[in-house]
């Protein structure tokens, strides 16, 4: 689930950006609940360390994805440095196909 060796085809990427937009969006709505000032008081320090916890939960698990799919079109991880500068790049991801044989990184699944 965090590895950062192997490859990753194009479904299986998508299907994983799109759970760590879900982890993203949860960790955001605890987030902003813990800003809330009306009554919510008591549970400011626990929502934002779920909030926080989720948070890193999606950078871990998005940069896991990220890294084996530039290792599928047979890029190095520093790529991904490029990707959280411009969020588009993962669009570019998304269509750009693999290696259908074997690279540096290993074989295709």
């Amino acid at each position: 689930m965090f590895s950062f060796q192997g490859r990753l085809n194009r479904k299986e990427f998508i299907v994983r950006m799109l759970i760590a937009l879900v982890i993203y969006g949860l960790g955001s709505m605890f987030v902003a609940l813990a800003h809330l000032r009306s009554g919510w008081e008591l549970l400011l320090v626990p929502f934002m360390f779920i909030g926080s916890g989720l948070l890193l939960l999606f950078l871990l698990y998005s940069c896991s994805a990220i890294i084996r799919r530039l290792h599928d079109i047979d890029f190095c991880a520093w790529w991904t440095i490029l990707v959280y500068l411009f969020p588009i790049c993962i669009l570019i991801l998304c269509f750009w196909p693999g290696q259908p044989l074997a690279n540096r990184y290993g074989l295709p699944r």
